[in-house]
């Protein structure tokens, strides 16, 4: 299986993103290290001003296959950037699993999954998507939905909240 959320993926996220900023209602600022993504900033366009709105850090293994990915979201009162979430990657031979975690301000960490999906390559051009939500009585994940995605090149395709 080839790798499917790299540096690569990231950086033509970004490059996307960026392509029309006439028509745009948000401006983008990469922080590039070493030719990885590791920060992007997102700002609202107000027609006259730019204000902060949120920013995503990356993280990536030494394959550089993304990790984690956090999203800080900026409190005006405080004049910081504040955690919000992070998705969290691992990889196995056949797919890999996401895992949302929302920040606990109490525990200054972040909580355990209420959600998680695993993708899957089935087989060439075909993903299959089983998603778990945790049930707290039991501690356990059940799964909640699948699908199969079906499309000329799977290994562009990646999870985003």
């Amino acid at each position: 299986m080839s790798t499917i959320i790299t540096v690569t993926t990231i950086m033509s996220m970004y490059m996307n993103l960026t392509a029309d900023t006439e028509n745009s209602k948000f401006f983008y600022n990469a922080n590039i290290e070493d030719g990885k993504v590791v920060a992007i900033e997102v700002y609202n366009n107000n027609g006259e001003s730019l204000s902060a709105n949120l920013k995503r850090l990356y993280t990536y293994d030494e394959q550089d296959r993304l990790v984690v990915r956090e999203t800080l979201k900026w409190n005006k009162r405080k004049m910081a950037w504040e955690k919000h979430s992070c998705l969290a990657y691992s990889y196995n031979t056949d797919g890999y699993n996401v895992e949302k975690r929302m920040w606990d301000e109490t525990k200054h960490d972040y909580a355990q999954a209420n959600e998680r999906n695993r993708y899957t390559v089935v087989m060439d051009n075909v993903l299959a998507v089983n998603s778990y939500k945790l049930n707290k009585q039991s501690g356990n994940y059940d799964m909640a939905d699948n699908m199969l995605i079906i499309a000329p090149d799977t290994s562009r395709l990646m999870a985003m909240e």
